[in-house]
This record gives C-alpha cells, structure tokens and sequence, in this order.
C-alpha cells in the first residue's frame, strides 16, 4: 500500500467498497436488495460461531436467492458480507483479520494471493485530490462503492469545476465541511438520479445477454440536439432522456453541484 496514498478497499470505520467482488453485478443492485443480501450471508457465515466453515457455508448460500447477474463473466463472490457489527462496512468474510491471523482466502474462487495483491483502476486513474473527495464526502458503503469505481464521473466533475475556476482543487480545502457537502450532493446522484434508466444499466454500461457494452446517447438523432458538455457524466448516470426538455432540466441539476461546490470552495 507505499506506493498509494489511500487505502480505497477500507479506508475507514465507515465504509468500504466491495465492487471488485461483484457487489454490484446484480440487475437488482439497489441499496435495499444488496443490504438484505449481505445481512444473509453474512448471519449464515458466522451462524456456526468463531470456527466457520467456508466449505459448508458455500453448499448453504447456494440456496439464498439473488438476482440475476448483470455480467456472467465477472464473478460473485459468495463470501461477500458485512464485517463489522454496525453493517457500515462490506468486505471478505474469509479475511484474517476476522479470524484471528487465519487467512481463509485460500476457499474463495480468486484465492488469497489475488485478493490481497489486487488493486483495481481507482487507486492509479483518479488523483489523490479525487481519491480524497471520494473519502471524505461519502461515509456510506453503498454510494460510496458505486462513485469510486466510476472513474469517469469523478473526474468529469473535477475537469468543470478545475477549469472554472482556473486552478486546482486543494486538498486541504477538502476537509471544509461546507466542502464535502457540497461534493455530496454531486455524489449522491448516483443514487436518486431522476433520468436513470434503470435495468440492466451500471453507470456507463449496458448489459445484453450476459455482456457488457459502452451506453451513448444519442443527442442529434433522438433529441434534434447538440451533445451535453455534461455527457460524460449524464453517460455515468446510466441516462434516458426523452426530450430535449429533459436534457436541459439535468444539466441544471449539475450545473447546480458545479456551481454550489465553487461558491463554498
């Protein structure tokens, strides 16, 4: 972990991001399915006391229901749970440190060794400033997961704000508490956006017949409009727009985060 500055996995008591393990590979990867799926696994795991057994736990969870995959290639991983009481946070219920020292990895269909030496295109594409952001603002497994691992909605919202301003964002502004707010409200669209289209849709992605495309837009043919210059980010936002009327009421909405993390930066 030397050569990043942030741990991204488990940054803190108060969230964690389990994307990798294929958290949000569900085409029902709301808030309410996946906090009810993990609180199953995670009860089932631990229902035989401290000496679980992970052979006997997989034979087990192979019965809880879930929902359909988004993506057959990308891989669920059953030992996926909460691991701290609180359910604050979402992790490897095979991990050591919740079996004093013993590294139950080894049971998981990645293995230990791929799994402690995994880093995914967060930690090296988004920039200790958008890492922080990230961080900071967002105490909160579920969103949290879901903005880190969408590179380009991070970013896009630092190239309009770094460009209006005319200048970098500090990292020490970040600790503002006006700051993280602010950056919340932009985050917090990934969950309550108006315009989402909803199924078989994860950020920029679209998914048919167990595969995974790139979603575009489609301004000029559909909507007998130019693109947004807030595309990158309605794409992230996995946007439907019917109208041209509907285009210009989202760019509000963004315009209006831009705008409100300017005046308190």
């Amino acid at each position: 972990m030397k050569k990043y500055p942030f741990h991204l996995c488990q940054p803190g008591y108060t969230k964690s991001c389990g994307a990798c393990c294929g958290l949000y590979n569900l085409e029902d990867h709301s808030r309410e399915s996946l906090t009810a799926l993990l609180k199953q696994r995670t009860a089932l795991f631990f229902s035989s006391g401290k000496n679980s057994d992970p052979v006997a736990y997989q034979k087990k969870a192979s019965t809880i229901p879930v929902p359909p995959k988004l993506c057959e290639t990308i891989h669920n991983c059953e030992f996926l749970g909460f691991v701290d009481k609180e359910e604050r946070r979402v992790g490897c219920l095979l991990h050591p440190v919740l079996h004093q020292g013993r590294d139950l990895r080894t049971c998981s269909f990645y293995g230990a060794e791929l799994c402690n030496n995994h880093f995914c295109t967060s930690y090296s594409s988004l920039t200790p400033v958008e890492q922080k952001a990230v961080i900071c603002s967002l105490d909160d497994w579920y969103l949290y997961g879901l903005v880190l691992t969408d590179v380009d909605f991070v970013k896009a919202f630092f190239v309009h704000v770094q460009n209006r301003m005319g200048d970098s964002v500090s990292t020490t502004k970040l600790e503002k508490e006006e700051v993280r707010d602010s950056l919340w409200s932009y985050f917090q669209l990934k969950e309550s956006w108006k315009f989402s289209a909803g199924d078989k849709r994860l950020g920029k992605y679209y998914f048919s017949e167990g595969e995974y495309r790139i979603a575009r837009i489609e301004y000029e043919k559909h909507l007998n409009m130019r693109p947004s210059q807030f595309d990158t980010i309605f794409v992230s936002l996995s946007s439907c727009f019917k109208t041209e009327g509907e285009v210009l009421e989202a760019e509000s909405i963004i315009e209006e985060t831009i705008k409100g993390f300017i005046e308190v930066y």
